[in-house]
């Protein structure tokens, strides 16, 4: 420390920064000459484990060049980070300052601040829950989100394993900084069948009421697809399909529906594309399968495997079938307050209309009838009309093609109440080792969380 004392071309020099105040009264009691003082600002992110992934964090490169890094610290991090004064003085022959010579000081101007659309009462109640149910199925980690289907604003996002932005270089992996709610890509599995009924009720080529024959197993040459439980139905209407998730229901609809018209409207849901949230890092879906030849690919993809989407894609498109079939932009940032004073508000952004309104409310009522009478009955809160579905997906291998064994993904996804929803979630859980499909994991904690959204909006009872 005395060399740093003893530079006489430098008239300030910091000895150490956030220190306590109980070390700050010791060194005042020792009255040194020339140590003062000074409180600044700095980064600290409160209440860790609930907002890592949203928030990122400060970082620094190997110059000690600090920049924001993922999340909205990345994003907005020329915003947030303001602009630098300066201060330009003469120096002596010696190479001293001269205090006072002519001098040219450039005020610092402070960068933005961001008020989220986050609402902390959920945002706690998501996280809690999921920390709990990861922990319960012995998963190896998972994904909430919840967002209102009317705007796009985000209420709550939360994934696991996370890390403290306060404490980011702990981390025993850096791929943990990755938010898995937009950076995650997965074949969702069944949840994906409500978007492919969407589809075939828009253009015409089902009601709810239509029929077909499940015999169990659908043959595409050397291919063979079956029902996830291996059942034979027999008669089954479009209803029926989605309540008992029936793999040979939806590859009947995309075949009327065609391959063309199929990835038309994933495209237009928005499964091709990124949301454009404003949180760095995120990626977009894929659906490159269906411009292949073979009708195979748009068979699997009917039911969710061999394309891939991320958590907020998929609950942004299942908020378009809650809001009357219209595809909101979600966004996270509910307002940026300049420096002098300025504030720019955020819009809700109406991104098409992907179904009619009609089409969306014969959606609602099937998936309402999916909570009531199929495999989504524990995502339910009594008193209430509830609308979701299930998927409990397979894990393609890194390499080798295929599928691993004995690893999955559960996923629920819905909204409530059914005739004026107050939010649309997503609930996903990795690969839960103490239960085999999502209607054991995903969908019990849909509706633990639900049922705190019914109460906490005071939303009275319907039914």
């Amino acid at each position: 420390m005395l060399n740093k004392l003893s530079l006489v071309d430098d008239p300030y020099e910091p000895l150490k920064k956030q220190v306590s105040p109980e070390v700050v009264e010791k060194l005042r009691a020792l009255e040194i000459q020339g140590i003062v003082f000074a409180r600044e600002s700095y980064r600290a992110y409160p209440e860790k484990n609930m907002g890592g992934h949203i928030l990122g964090f400060m970082g620094s490169d190997k110059k000690g060049n600090k920049s924001g890094k993922y999340g909205l610290e990345g994003y907005f991090d020329a915003d947030i980070r303001g602009k630098e004064g300066y201060l330009k003085s003469e120096r002596n022959p010696l190479g001293s300052w001269i205090m006072f010579g002519d001098n040219d000081i450039e005020q610092a101007v402070n960068g933005s601040d961001l008020v989220l659309t986050i609402d902390r009462s959920i945002q706690f109640t998501a996280c809690e829950k999921l920390q709990q149910a990861v922990k319960d199925f012995d998963a190896d980690g998972g994904t909430v989100i919840v967002m209102n289907p009317w705007s796009g604003a985000v209420l709550a996002m939360c994934s696991l394993p996370d890390f403290d932005p306060n404490n980011y270089s702990e981390v025993e992996n850096i791929s943990i900084y990755n938010n898995p709610a937009i950076f995650d890509l997965y074949e969702a599995g069944s949840v994906m069948k409500p978007i492919t009924m969407a589809a075939a009720l828009d253009v015409g080529e089902v009601t709810p009421e239509s029929t077909y024959k499940d015999e169990g197993f659908i043959k595409f040459h050397e291919h063979t697809i079956k029902n996830s439980d291996g059942e034979k139905y027999g008669i089954q209407t479009m209803t029926n399909v989605l309540e008992n998730s029936l793999n040979t229901g939806v590859v009947y609809v995309v075949d009327k529906l065609g391959k063309k018209k199929f990835r038309e409207y994933l495209e237009n849901f928005g499964f091709s594309a990124k949301t454009g949230i404003e949180l760095d890092t995120e990626v977009g879906g894929n659906i490159s399968s269906l411009w292949k030849r073979g009708e195979i690919y748009a068979a699997t993809a009917s039911f969710g495997q061999g394309i891939s989407v991320t958590p907020l894609e998929l609950v942004s498109a299942f908020g378009a079938i809650a809001n009357g079939g219209k595809l909101m932009k979600p966004y996270i940032v509910d307002e940026i307050r300049k420096d002098n004073g300025f504030i720019a508000k955020t819009e809700s952004k109406e991104i098409r209309q992907v179904i009619s309104e009609k089409t969306a409310r014969l959606l609602g009522g099937m998936l309402v009838s999916v909570v009531d009478n199929g495999h989504g009955r524990r995502a339910g809160v009594s008193g209430y009309f509830v609308a979701g579905k299930t998927g409990t997906a397979q894990v393609a291998k890194q390499e080798g093609g295929g599928y691993e064994e004995d690893i999955s993904i559960g996923s629920f996804v819905g909204f409530a109440p059914v005739n004026d929803p107050k939010f649309v979630m997503l609930v996903k859980i990795n690969n839960p080792k103490a239960v085999e499909w999502a209607e054991n994991s995903a969908a019990p904690v849909f509706g633990q969380i639900a049922e705190f959204l019914l109460n906490y909006f005071k939303v009275p009872t319907e039914r």
